[in-house]
C-alpha cells in the first residue's frame, strides 16, 4: 500500500511540475483592466464576483491526489496506524488539499475582469493639456487610461491653433507617438451642429 501512496504522490508532483514548465495549467479567464475615460464607452464590468470554486479543475484534482499520496505514505510509513485508518486519514487530507487548491484558483478567477480593445484606443479619450501646445508645435496632455494616468506628446488639430495649458481636450487621432487633439468644448459644438439638421428632419 505504501507503493500505491507513493505512486499517487509522485504522479501528482510530476504532473504539477510538468504543467508549470510547459504552461499547460490554464487558470482561465481574461486579464483585464479598469476602463479608461473614453468617449461613448462606459467600460466593462468585471466577471461575477460569485465565481464558483473550481473543484473539478484539473489542477485542484491533481493537488488533492498529491496530498492524498503524501499523507497516506507518511501515515503508513512513519505512523503505527492500521491500514483502514491510514486510508481514511489520507482521504481527509487529500480532500483538504483539493479544496485549498480549488479555493486558490477560485480567488484568482474572482479577481479577473474582461479585456476590451476599446480600453486601449486613444481616439475619443478626453484629457487635459499639461504643457501648452503652440501653433505648429508640440505640447503634452494628461489623461486616464486603463486605470492609470498617462501622458502623450500632443499637437493641435489645426496647425495654426494654440491650445493653452489646462484646456480640456479630446484626442481625435493618434499616430507615430503623437496625439492630435481638439478642445473638448469645440468638439461638442461641432458634433451638435452636425446632428442638429438630422434631428430637425426626423422631427
Amino acid at each position: 500500500m505504501e507503493t500505491f501512496f507513493l505512486a499517487c504522490f509522485a504522479f501528482g508532483l510530476l504532473f504539477t511540475l510538468l504543467s508549470l514548465v510547459l504552461g499547460s495549467v490554464h487558470v482561465g479567464g481574461h486579464i483585464g483592466h479598469a476602463p479608461g475615460h473614453h468617449l461613448g464607452h462606459a467600460g466593462h464590468a468585471a466577471h461575477s464576483n460569485d465565481s464558483p470554486v473550481p473543484l473539478l479543475n484539473a489542477s485542484s484534482l491533481v493537488g488533492g491526489l498529491t496530498w492524498f499520496g503524501a499523507a497516506g505514505y507518511l501515515l503508513t510509513r512513519l505512523g503505527d496506524w492500521a491500514l483502514p485508518v491510514a486510508i481514511l486519514g489520507a482521504l481527509a487530507i487529500g480532500a483538504l488539499g483539493w479544496y485549498l487548491v480549488a479555493r486558490f484558483l477560485g480567488l484568482v478567477l474572482k479577481g479577473e475582469v474582461e479585456m476590451d480593445p476599446a480600453d486601449y484606443r486613444l481616439e475619443g479619450t478626453v484629457g487635459q493639456v499639461s504643457v501648452g501646445i503652440p501653433a505648429g508645435g508640440t505640447g503634452e496632455i494628461l489623461f486616464q487610461k486603463a486605470g492609470s494616468t498617462r501622458s502623450e506628446a500632443a499637437r493641435a488639430y489645426a496647425p495654426s491653433r494654440t491650445i493653452p495649458r489646462g484646456t480640456e481636450v479630446v484626442i481625435t487621432k493618434y499616430a507615430d507617438g503623437f496625439a492630435t487633439v481638439q478642445p473638448w468644448a469645440e468638439f461638442l459644438a461641432e458634433r451638435d451642429s452636425l446632428t442638429a439638421p438630422l434631428e430637425k428632419k426626423e422631427a
